[in-house]
């Protein structure tokens, strides 16, 4: 594996990509300038609760609004179930509209001290549509929701032309 296959696995890291998310979208953030509401809902996969899977909502600024608040993560229990909280473990979401991703993919490094090598410790269930390529959007309302439900079913429709 040459460095530039290294950066690329490295920056393609979903783990990686939600807590760089979460920790950009709270600089600057106090108790105050967000409203956050309580959500949590179940995902399925064709049918079946996924389970272990990383779900996380990255607010969307409005229009002429720079502040957006921290963005918000949740892992998925045996039924599907999840409840989000942000990285400071404040419970919910930013009220607003947020870009919605989910992955099953974890990694983790082997040993800091004497190696960058990555262990996979649970491949990626999930089609890219809906994690790394989201088409996943959700509104939190202001009185949070308990059904934030994501029904995860099909492929992504084929492109025209030459592939």
């Amino acid at each position: 594996m040459n460095i530039r296959d290294k950066t690329v696995m490295r920056f393609w890291n979903p783990p990686a990509l939600l807590l760089s998310t979460l920790l950009l979208g709270s600089l600057g953030c106090g108790s105050s300038g967000y409203e956050l509401a309580p959500v949590s809902g179940v995902v399925t996969l064709y049918g079946q609760p996924l389970v272990d899977a990383t779900v996380s909502f990255e607010p969307k600024a409005g229009s002429g609004t720079t502040l957006v608040g921290p963005g918000s993560a949740g892992t998925t229990d045996e039924n599907g179930r999840f409840e989000l909280a942000t990285f400071k473990q404040e419970g919910g979401a930013v009220v607003g509209t947020h870009t919605v991703r989910i992955s099953t993919y974890k990694s983790r490094f082997e040993d800091l001290r004497t190696s960058d090598k990555v262990e996979v410790v649970s491949i990626e269930h999930v089609p890219w549509h809906y994690n790394r390529n989201t088409e996943l959007t959700f509104e939190v309302p202001s009185g949070g929701t308990e059904e934030a439900d994501f029904v995860l079913v099909a492929e992504p429709k084929q492109r025209l032309g030459r592939r």
